[in-house]
């Protein structure tokens, strides 16, 4: 197994855990082919933490707030097809996947027939490479003042369970997709950024985001809307 970091995720590349297990870094236009809700519903299982289910969690006499994030993904991944998996990661089938503990240390780990999918290192780094390259922030566990705060929380969220708003899934890539190919400090056209990866077209929206922030800023600063005293210097350094 080897590790990852920004160069890696900026040259598009894929991550191999194992001789058995490489999770895909796909192109953007593979995504579109696939399915953008139907990929992001993939990669949501995979990165979901017990927080984002403390409701379900709670009402099932489970405490969200110790539960073993590598326990929690079982249930989730067990439940993902083949063909919905595919995209991320090949032939591996997750119905099909054991749960087992070690026997020397007791560990878990999950099992594609004898062979180890992933155990609790691999997973977590499974989990931040998925999330890393969707562009998706890392979240922190939740902290609640009391015990009457974290149950009124539980309440509100309970509520919106039962109550669910029908809303039609809203387009993530397309819009990120059809702004960068309208900036013009990017090179892409319709046709090409649909051949780089999804890592490189969150890096493309970062930098352009971050350019965007700085020129508005020192335009502002030189007609005097923006006073350079409420400006962190450190934060115009769009090569940062």
């Amino acid at each position: 197994m080897i590790g990852f970091d920004d160069s890696f995720l900026l040259r598009g590349k894929s991550f191999r855990v194992s001789d058995l297990v490489t999770v895909s870094n796909p192109r953007v236009g593979d995504i579109f082919d696939f399915g953008e809700e139907k990929y992001f519903s993939v990669v949501t299982a995979f990165i979901a933490t017990p927080f984002d289910y403390k409701v379900q969690l709670t009402d099932m006499g489970y405490d969200y707030e110790s539960m073993d994030k590598f326990e929690f993904l079982y249930p989730l991944i067990k439940s993902i097809r083949n063909d919905d998996s595919r995209i991320l990661f090949g032939d591996i089938d997750f119905t099909q996947v054991s749960i087992r503990e070690r026997a020397d240390n007791n560990e878990l780990v999950l099992l594609y027939g004898d062979e180890v999918v992933m155990d609790t290192l691999s997973y977590a780094l499974v989990s931040e490479f998925i999330r890393k390259i969707n562009g998706f922030p890392l979240k922190k566990p939740e902290k609640y003042l009391n015990e009457h705060v974290k149950q009124y929380i539980l309440d509100v969220e309970r509520n919106k369970l039962r109550n669910p708003k029908k809303e039609q899934y809203k387009p993530v890539l397309l819009n990120i997709v059809s702004a960068l190919v309208n900036s013009e400090r990017n090179p892409y056209d319709y046709g090409s950024i649909m051949d780089i990866s999804i890592s490189q077209l969150h890096d493309s929206l970062s930098r352009v985001q971050k350019i965007q922030h700085y020129e508005n800023v020192v335009d502002g600063m030189y007609h005097g809307t923006v006073s350079s005293k409420d400006v962190n210097m450190q934060d115009l350094n769009w090569l940062s």
